[in-house]
């Protein structure tokens, strides 16, 4: 019995070192050189994006794969993609391409617009207030965060 223990240890061990040398480290991307009159940075919103770490790690990989770009950001909360790249050597429309042909044109992109999607606007009525003619001109719309906190009281009865 004790030699049997001794040869499945001793496979195991041989397996295991076998398996580890076999398996080279992973090789980092070498550094490109891009002369800063052919640096390009381009915002896109991406569409199509339903979670951060299959879709937004998958478009942020491919396209930092492709030669000629410097750094590729996807933040899929935001729904916002960052990307620096040589123009000498990759057009807008060549990134915009790739993006497009990852999962069969599942995903699709805009130029990027800064915009406060947590907010509302919410326009103020001057019918009820005690306002002057003059100063209704004066007046500017209001931006409030708009946001529901649940009623736990609801939820724990659901849970019953």
């Amino acid at each position: 019995m004790n030699k049997v223990k001794k040869i499945v240890v001793l496979l195991f061990s041989a397996v295991v070192v076998f398996y580890c040398s076999s398996n080279s480290a992973p090789t980092e991307k070498s550094s490109i050189e891009v002369a800063t009159e052919n640096l390009t940075v381009a915002d896109y919103a991406i569409e199509g994006m339903v979670c951060a770490m299959g879709c937004a790690a998958t478009i942020q990989k491919e396209v930092a794969s492709v030669s000629g770009v410097v750094h590729a950001t996807v933040n899929y909360e935001t729904g916002k993609a960052h990307f620096e790249f040589d123009d000498a050597v990759i057009s807008e429309q060549e990134i915009i391409e790739t993006i497009e042909n990852i999962a069969e044109g599942q995903y699709k992109t805009k130029q990027w617009v800064e915009s406060d999607s947590f907010e509302e606007e919410i326009e103020v009525e001057t019918e009820d207030l005690d306002v002057s003619e003059a100063s209704q001109s004066s007046l500017t719309s209001v931006r409030l965060p708009s946001f529901k906190i649940p009623n736990l009281f609801t939820l724990l009865l659901d849970q019953i």
